[in-house]
């Protein structure tokens, strides 16, 4: 197990915590105009007409604009991510057109020369709906007689699909023992301390974003397609600091076009940012899945297949594609050895937020599943359901391992590298099990409810396909890292800059790192899927390479020697043997740039684009100890433990804080209903009154991490992502928790993940009516 001494402090976070960070909405852009959306107030409805006159002669607007107005702009965008089993996706116009298919969904623009004026003149804007009747539960939009949202498809099923490894029923029907149960899982969405927001500007021909948003190159191609210009005629800038994205800022949405379209046409620089109350609204969410799972094994607990029929809400527009069931498919078998599998899922449609990435997208749900099925299988067997998770974990000497499952477009689903076992074991020794046993049974002598829980999980990362860095040592001998990913609080600067400055023997805080815009480097992936450090730190680690391999030619050149003979040591340049005469950074790049080299062009610098054609496989093993008070449902965590193994950690500080955010993030949604709606389709968790956000209070009194190392044969740097493994694990073992912590009473299963104060007063009630029934 790797033991990290020490901490490194940010370099970004003096700037941010002392307010001198700058967001999009600090931008000040002469003759900037600002944008105002008008959005629907029915969850489903045909547009009549609409009557701008009122709000155009408002003071301060320059335009009001509809569908029609935007011509082949406003056609349907693309989606996120493609995929075979959706042939006919239904994508979203940037304004709708005759039909509006959640609340909030945008129908009409006005343009002025101030914030607030904007959304004034909103009011005075009339717009005639015909409301149609609302579809908000996934399993209500199979019903006979629902409302079918897209005609075109003919059924609110709009995508299906199947994996199959073995025989899955033939092993079912021959199993001595088969668990079956129903796993009903709901998350919510991202809240980032700043909304989505984006200024754009047209100039000489070119069209300039400014945004917060994850993937600036994707941006620009699906910007410049809807549109129609050439990529080359759009830039897009993600500004140094962006108030934290978690998958809601990659998605394309709406707005963008809109306000990209207008600035071309008034020639104007346009604004948008985004209220709280529209965020809360209108950013994509994740909503509900329903699984119904068999699975089966032996007397002795040895799994021998997996079955899982599940429904994926989607929201009212397909726009991140399939990429999120696909997630909740593949990480369904965890950390287990399992021979056979029979995964389906279909894609339904409702009147409510279109669903898209929140962090760990749909890999929770996929590790919900799994884990929540084995604590079926381990009642079913009346065995400790730690030992069952023991006996079925992938072996270490068995990696890499296949599991049998693919990916459309993101290759197969083979485990790289790890060590599962010593994980589970490592969490369990820091628990100290026996102990936190032995405190559980003093507590509830005293009236008390503990309750322990552990889960494991998988976590595919380092998404594909690429990421680009340019390394570029300047003539003076300052040291500039360029990289296609755009941060949004993961600590980019800090880790480039090491990364780089470890390669070149340069100081870290003295090495330029800029990132997210597409001007500076021509292809990038984007920050997503847990990938920077190890896809964008990758091209880093050989663009340094690179560079530093032609400095010390240039060196050798200078000190009259063989390149191989040419030693770098703390930034200096000598030879093996003779350290009294050394060169600097300052002279070799002066010397490189002024070219003369015999065999070298002029410059000191390199590009690198790294590739991956699948992901690489992080895991860990999560522990609690918590506390139920079972009259009025409160859970408290007590105890957080946390056995994560990323490959080769490079910054352990970083990562710790990845995994704390991330499970604190997870937390609320575990116990709190976050996307309620009533049967109309207006939200009635619209306001961070009734929307919960953990705050410190909510933190565990303890957090315990230990991490483990299984480098990945995957990249140069032996990496895997970090960033959304915290969350995966959190809502199954929050209800094995609190199952446990509510034995005494006899009460559970817990079939339904958020659980709620309410339900679990409701099953403590229920369990003592039980009990006390003649």
């Amino acid at each position: 197990m790797a033991e990290h001494a020490g901490m490194v402090r940010r370099r970004e976070d003096p700037r941010l915590i002392t307010g001198a960070g700058e967001f999009v909405d600090d931008l000040r852009v002469p003759g900037c105009l600002h944008a105002a959306m008008l959005r629907s107030p029915h969850a489903h409805a045909r547009v009549v007409g609409i009557d701008a006159a009122a709000a155009r002669r408002a003071p301060g607007v320059v335009g009001v604009f509809v569908a029609s107005d935007l011509g082949a702009v406003g056609d349907p965008m693309p989606i996120y991510a493609p995929h075979p089993a959706l042939p006919v996706p239904c994508k979203i116009r940037p304004l709708a057109h005759d039909r509006v298919r959640f609340v909030g969904e945008p129908v009409a623009v006005v343009i002025a020369d101030d914030v607030y004026r904007a959304h004034d003149a909103l009011d005075l804007i009339r717009v005639d709906y015909a409301p149609l009747p609302a579809v908000v539960d996934v399993e209500a939009a199979l019903a006979p007689g629902a409302p079918v949202l897209h005609p075109e498809i003919g059924s609110n099923v709009v995508a299906e699909w199947r994996q199959r490894v073995g025989d899955a029923e033939a092993a079912l029907r021959a199993a001595p023992v088969v668990a079956r149960t129903r796993i009903r899982l709901a998350r919510g969405g991202a809240h980032p301390l700043e909304p989505r927001a984006l200024v754009a500007e047209w100039r000489d021909g070119t069209l300039t974003i400014r945004g917060a948003v994850q993937m600036v190159h994707r941006h620009r191609g699906v910007i410049a397609g809807q549109l129609g210009l050439p990529e080359d005629r759009v830039r897009v800038i993600a500004p140094p600091d962006v108030g934290g994205g978690f998958g809601t800022k990659g998605m394309y949405y709406p707005e963008y076009i809109v306000v990209a379209e207008l600035a071309r046409r008034l020639d104007r620089p346009i604004k948008w940012i985004e209220t709280r109350r529209e965020h809360t609204l209108v950013a994509c969410v994740e909503r509900d899945q329903v699984h119904d799972v068999a699975i089966a094994a032996t007397r002795e607990g040895r799994l021998l297949a997996l079955t899982d029929e599940f429904l994926h809400e989607m929201g009212a527009y397909t726009i991140s594609g399939l990429n999120l069931p696909q997630n909740a498919m593949i990480h369904s078998v965890g950390a287990y050895v399992i021979p056979a599998l029979d995964l389906r899922f279909r894609g339904v449609v409702t009147t409510t937020t279109p669903v898209g990435a929140y962090r760990g997208a749909g890999r929770p749900y996929g590790t919900g599943v799994i884990e929540r099925a084995m604590d079926a299988l381990a009642r079913e067997l009346r065995m400790d359901p730690i030992e069952l998770r023991r006996r079925n974990l992938v072996p270490a000497d068995r990696h890499p391992y296949a599991t049998g499952l693919t990916t459309a477009g993101r290759g197969p689903v083979d485990y790289d590298s790890g060590d599962y076992p010593r994980c589970m074991a490592v969490a369990l020794e820091a628990l100290d099990l026996p102990a936190a046993r032995r405190e559980q049974a003093t507590a509830r002598a005293r009236g008390r409810y503990l309750g322990i829980g552990l889960v494991n999980y998988v976590e595919a990362t380092a998404t594909v396909p690429n990421e680009s860095a340019v390394v570029r040592v300047h003539a003076d001998g300052r040291v500039t890292v360029v990289s296609g990913a755009a941060p949004q609080g993961q600590g980019h600067v800090t880790m480039f800059s090491r990364l780089v400055g470890r390669q070149l023997g340069v100081e870290p805080d003295a090495i330029e790192v800029l990132t997210g815009d597409t001007a500076l480097v021509d292809t990038g992936g984007g920050t997503y899927g847990s990938r920077t450090a190890a896809i964008g730190g990758s091209a880093a680690l050989l663009a340094s390479r690179a560079v530093l391999d032609k400095a010390r030619r240039v060196a050798a050149h200078l000190l009259e020697a063989a390149p191989a003979d040419v030693v770098v040591e703390a930034g200096r340049f000598s030879v093996r043997g003779l350290p009294s005469r050394t060169l600097g950074w300052p002279e070799v790049a002066a010397a490189a740039h002024h070219g003369g080299v015999p065999g070298e062009t002029a410059g000191l610098e390199d590009t690198q684009v790294f590739s991956v054609a699948q992901s690489s496989f992080a895991n860990g093993t999560h522990a609690v100890v918590l506390e139920v008070d079972p009259d009025t449902g409160a859970t408290r965590v007590l105890r957080w433990i946390v056995a994560h193994d990323c490959g080769h950690v490079l910054e352990p500080g970083i990562v710790d804080g990845q995994i704390h955010g991330a499970v604190m993030q997870g937390l609320p949604d575990a116990l709190n209903v976050q996307l309620a709606y009533d049967e109309g389709g207006q939200r009635l968790t619209a306001t961070l009154m009734d929307y919960v956000l953990a705050t410190a209070a909510d933190a565990p009194a303890t957090f315990e991490l230990r991490h483990l190392e299984s480098p990945t044969p995957l990249n140069p740097l032996g990496a895997k992502g970090a960033g959304e493994g915290g969350i995966m694990p959190v809502h199954p073992l929050i209800a094995q928790a609190i199952e446990d912590a509510l034995a005494p009473f006899g009460a559970g299963p817990i079939e339904r993940v958020p659980v709620t104060r309410e339900e679990i007063r409701a099953m403590v009630a229920a369990a003592l009516r039980n009990r006390d029934a003649p």
